[in-house]
């Protein structure tokens, strides 16, 4: 009975909280701010929620009420607690932007934010999927983010749209989903932002969440290059240099690589390099095409470092010493060119000294990976031992070799004497015969003459057996494949 007894008064407390609530929003609606302010704080003080509420706005704009802002504050709280909407969308914007007496309060933000987003409130929706994103006063949850914009989104909210396609392009905090990116990307670049213009038309550059078309592609990132987006810049760039979706145009391409690097889009100073290069829009300019190759060098691009090697080795702007620095950068990234760059200018000493140890470590790695011309060059430096580099016999046997049996004319040659001569190898006059008679049914002019001599001083010192042998040796050798 007592506790009959005492539900019954609960609930005919909380009828009577109701009705002052009613009169005091009736007074509230029609001027009557006195009366509204008595009606509000007994329900408010009985624990009614919306009195608690519009108690809080008496306060804070002095109706009924001096104007007081703390306890307006007070009184939006208790409200808050009570998951009233309308004071958590009030607690939300106080807290976030720091306004009255209410200093910023990102973790206060959050809590009221997402409670009032959670009941259908737009703007706290989209500013509690703000701070949950980037995990201003709580930590980063990209899962509530995306739920709390998403109550924006379909709402219209032009911010939550964008940052929702952005969520379901990249999968943050929800299940990738290109076909809901684009429904939102759209959203958002129908009305002008420019992100989800270059998200929407590199859905339909590579047939992400849409089918496949490279004239939709080009219109999108036309709208968001148009509004200084270096990224689509660069891609409608590259549309217009390969004809893709838009009818093939150098000097359109160039205009649009030139202003997205005025932008800071460093992905379009190799393409910028190429064109100069290849006087693609532009005349032909070695000098340009050095400076944009260098900054896509300077960021890593490996290719471009090799160029910038490759030009100031060129005639017309030849600077040795600035060749071997980019192409050593390149090399040592692991561009082949470069590295047998390096090796060749070593070797031939072209503007910079001549260093054979340099040019026998550079051209390692090629010749490991069977360029004939490379192990013929070890073999040569090796046998000869000078310019830094000690002579060792065997390793100009084992280069030669490799070469030599893949029918390289110039190994043969060379390694048949160091076999006739036992350098580096037992000797062996009829082997030294065979690959110096090979050597001489390839070569021409004076390599011939030379291999032709040596050959026949070989067979000098051969008995006619050994030379019969060795005759028949060289008619039954095949190259390695």
């Amino acid at each position: 009975m007592r506790r009959l007894a005492t539900l019954i008064i609960f609930m005919a407390l909380a009828g009577i909280a109701r009705a002052d609530f009613q009169k005091g929003l009736d007074a509230w609606n029609s001027g009557d701010y006195k009366t509204a302010f008595d009606e509000f704080k007994q329900a408010a003080e009985q624990g009614n929620a919306h009195a608690q509420f519009y108690l809080g706005e008496a306060f804070n704009k002095g109706r009924g009420a001096v104007q007081d802002y703390s306890d307006a504050v007070t009184w939006y709280r208790k409200a808050a607690d009570q998951n009233d909407p309308d004071a958590q969308e009030t607690l939300c914007t106080m807290y976030f932007f720091g306004q009255g007496v209410v200093a910023q309060d990102y973790k206060e933000a959050a809590k009221t934010c997402a409670g009032a987003g959670k009941q259908g409130r737009v703007y706290p929706a989209y500013l509690g999927g703000y701070l949950y994103e980037f995990g201003k006063g709580v930590d980063v949850d990209l899962a509530q983010a995306a739920s709390l914009y998403k109550v924006a989104a379909e709402a219209n909210n032009l911010d939550a749209q964008e940052a929702l396609g952005r969520m379901y392009f990249f999968g943050q905090g929800v299940q990738q989903d290109y076909a809901e990116a684009v429904k939102w990307n759209r959203k958002a670049g129908e009305q002008g932002r420019a992100f989800s213009q270059f998200l929407t038309a590199y859905a339909y550059d590579y047939g992400k969440g849409v089918a496949q078309d490279s004239a939709q592609a080009a219109a999108w990132y036309q709208k968001a290059a148009d509004q200084g987006d270096g990224r689509a810049m660069s891609a409608l760039g590259y549309m217009y240099s390969q004809g893709i979706g838009v009818t093939k145009d150098e000097a359109q391409a160039l205009k649009w690589y030139q202003q997205a690097a005025d932008k800071g889009e460093t992905s379009v100073y190799s393409a910028l390099g190429w064109a100069y290069y290849q006087g693609s829009g532009t005349p032909q300019n070695n000098v340009e095409a050095i400076k944009w190759f260098s900054r896509a060098g300077d960021n890593g691009d490996v290719q471009s470092q090799f160029m910038v090697g490759y030009l100031n080795e060129a005639a017309g702007s030849k600077n040795p010493t600035e060749a071997v620095k980019w192409y050593r950068k390149a090399a040592e990234a692991g561009n082949m060119e470069a590295t047998e760059a390096l090796g060749r200018l070593y070797f031939a000493g072209d503007g910079i000294p001549a260093d054979y140890a340099e040019a026998a470590k550079w051209y390692q790695k090629p010749a490991e990976n069977g360029n004939t011309y490379a192990q013929y060059l070890l073999g040569y430096m090796y046998e000869s031992g000078k310019n830094g580099l000690a002579a060792d016999p065997a390793q100009a046997v084992k280069w030669y070799g490799m070469a030599a049996e893949k029918g390289d004319p110039r190994s043969q040659f060379h390694l048949g004497w160091l076999y006739f001569e036992g350098k580096g190898v037992p000797a062996d006059p009829m082997l030294g015969y065979m690959w110096s008679n090979l050597a001489a049914a390839q070569l021409s002019g004076e390599e011939r003459s030379a291999a032709e001599k040596q050959r026949d001083y070989i067979a000098s010192k051969l008995k006619s057996a050994q030379l019969s042998k060795a005759q028949q040796m060289a008619r039954d050798w095949k190259p390695k494949k």
